[in-house]
């Protein structure tokens, strides 16, 4: 005699054989939901306090903050480590320290489907006047607010994204005639030259590889460093808004994989 349960676990009686042929897809799935909503909220955790950080942290001078221990805030100017140290942004076209794009086909008004998207960037200066400051960044220390652009157009589609740099083929979403069927929107931040930015973290004066002219070094360590081209207060709700929306999804994937962990469990019991 068998018995077929919910999630596909059959039983048998009268033998010693007993077949899961429904616990290890629960099992794989529930584990799937479990490490999707670890991942968001770790994202989340970072996000929030990245939030706290910017919201608490005092906005300083270069020299005083250089004397300064814990995340401080300065803002100053962009200029290169040396002058072929630089970038170019491939959609703006910006001499740059820092960019970061995406390219996306837009499905409905209120969201897109991924193209092509990158990050890069390089060490460089941070000067007020009273100072000047190493900066070391990663890419999760960027936090840029963009420039957003949607073209229809087949021809200025081609112009905007004739870089080197772009591994997006504008031919594969363009029809025979002039007019692309959906939009696709392109998206790009950028630290550039002379440009006025903030950046919270901690400053050390001690770390090695300070250049002769700069003060201190700021790197990104631990994920304390934000380098931000926007207002400190819109990047503070940013990141607000992004944690708690991925603490509230990370917590769903969870609450799901713990759901299936349970059932696969008792069907077998």
């Amino acid at each position: 005699m068998s018995v077929e349960h919910p999630l596909g676990v059959v039983m048998r009686s009268g033998g010693s054989g007993l077949t899961l042929d429904g616990f290890l897809p629960a099992l794989l799935l529930g584990t799937g939901m479990a490490w999707i909503g670890w991942v968001a909220a770790t994202s989340g955790l970072k996000s929030v306090r990245d939030w706290w950080r910017i919201l608490t942290s005092e906005s300083l001078p270069i020299d005083e903050a250089v004397a300064t221990s814990g995340p401080v805030q300065i803002q100053g100017h962009v200029r290169p480590l040396q002058p072929d140290d630089t970038l170019t942004s491939p959609i703006l076209n910006r001499e740059c320290v820092a960019y970061e794009y995406t390219i996306s086909k837009v499905v409905q008004d209120s969201g897109g489907s991924t193209i092509d998207s990158d990050t890069a960037y390089q060490s460089f200066i941070i000067a007020d006047g009273t100072g000047e400051i190493l900066v070391n960044p990663d890419e999760n220390s960027l936090s840029l607010r963009t420039t957003t652009q949607r073209t229809t157009s087949k021809e200025e589609l081609r112009e905007r994204t004739d870089d080197d740099t772009l591994e997006f083929d504008p031919t594969a979403y363009t029809s025979d005639g002039e007019i692309i069927p959906k939009p696709i929107e392109l998206r790009e931040g950028v630290i550039s030259l002379g440009g006025e930015i903030t950046i919270v973290g901690e400053v050390n004066p001690e770390s090695e590889g300070v250049p002769r002219d700069a003060n201190a070094v700021m790197a990104s360590r631990a994920d304390q460093l934000t380098v931000m081209n926007d207002d400190p207060g819109n990047t503070a709700i940013k990141n607000a808004v992004r944690g708690a929306f991925l603490l509230v999804l990370g917590a769903m994937f969870d609450i799901f994989a713990i759901l299936l962990f349970s059932g696969a469990i008792l069907e077998i019991v």
